[in-house]
């Protein structure tokens, strides 16, 4: 089959598919005018996204905006709020980046949101695809891009399955180039083949589809049309995976990576503002708990967690930073 008649039977399918089981999220087709705070809302999703499963983020995304409705608002947030309010989440540390690109966006544009992919990127916080993600969704301005979904439907349609450890043939710098091929094809003139709804569509088939795992190939259509190079017969079984080490300890018979402690130091400190001392965070967040066995263990963590403005530590005590 040849590159273009692959490209223009993918996207017909995909537009078929996605009018069929269009997902109704609650940042997607927001009912907002004012640009800025679209883009907003775009960008507390994308963020909320990056290492949550959506079932998750449409529970707690209401709730965040409930507290933070408006870029400006969460600009002047204090570390602190920000980190109680996106409890839930986990990796608090997004919450801290997001709250800081908010800052820069009211300090440096005044509080108008950029369109450009040059001036999101500048943005600390904002990536590539984060930025491509906010002119689609928030502008509807053309922009390819490669998320996980995204990677996972180009490189298995027009390159191949992945290899049995999971990797690619094929890096995003490739599939950006057939993203922008599939995209231009994909904005025909119909009233609703647009920028937002081609990359919802993508994402849509992705996770319901052309899943990580065990890819639903019996309802696949670009499968039924021989579009998708990946086929059931060609699909690797995945490998065992040896997971990276990782610093941690083993407590109470179970090995704790240290990022799990970190956050089970964040939530005690959330409810509980006033502080606590090393030696009783210590007993809330291992079983095991030794003063003397554990405090340079646990020392090194707090101190990490200083260093992300996450925790602040004054006479005696940890608390939540401000």
């Amino acid at each position: 089959m040849q590159r273009r008649e692959r490209v223009l039977g993918f996207t017909e399918t995909i537009w078929r598919w996605f009018t069929v089981h269009k997902r109704v999220l609650p940042w997607r087709d927001l009912p907002v005018q004012d640009d800025a705070e679209r883009a907003y809302r775009i960008l507390v999703s994308e963020v909320m996204l990056q290492q949550t499963q959506v079932p998750r983020v449409i529970v707690l995304y209401p709730r965040f905006l409930g507290q933070f409705p408006t870029l400006a608002t969460l600009a002047r947030a204090s570390n602190a709020d920000v980190i109680r309010a996106w409890r839930g989440m986990g990796y608090n540390s997004r919450a801290l980046r997001l709250r800081d690109a908010c800052r820069t966006i009211m300090d440096r544009c005044g509080g108008i949101f950029p369109k450009t992919m040059e001036e999101l990127g500048a943005i600390k916080g904002i990536g590539h695809y984060t930025a491509a993600a906010i002119r689609n969704f928030a502008f509807n301005l053309p922009t390819p891009c490669v998320d996980t979904n995204i990677r996972r439907i180009l490189h298995r349609t027009f390159v191949g399955p992945e290899r049995p450890d999971g990797t690619w043939e094929r890096d995003d710098r490739f599939l950006l180039r057939i993203a922008a091929d599939v995209l231009g094809a994909a904005l025909d003139g119909a009233p609703y083949h647009d920028a937002r709804n081609w990359h919802a569509a993508l994402m849509d088939f992705g996770s319901l589809v052309q899943t990580k795992k065990n890819p639903r190939w019996d309802v696949c259509p670009l499968t039924a049309q021989g579009l998708m190079k990946a086929t059931a017969k060609k699909f690797p079984k995945s490998e065992v995976r040896i997971p990276k080490s990782e610093p941690g300890r083993t407590i109470a018979g179970r090995f704790v990576p240290n990022r799990i402690v970190r956050g089970r130091i964040v939530e005690v400190l959330r409810q509980i503002p006033s502080g606590l001392s090393l030696n009783a965070i210590g007993r809330r967040v291992a079983s095991d708990w030794s003063l003397v066995a554990h405090h340079h263990w646990l020392e090194q963590i707090l101190k990490r967690l200083e260093q992300d403005a996450l925790v602040a530590r004054q006479a005696g005590k940890f608390t939540l930073a401000d």
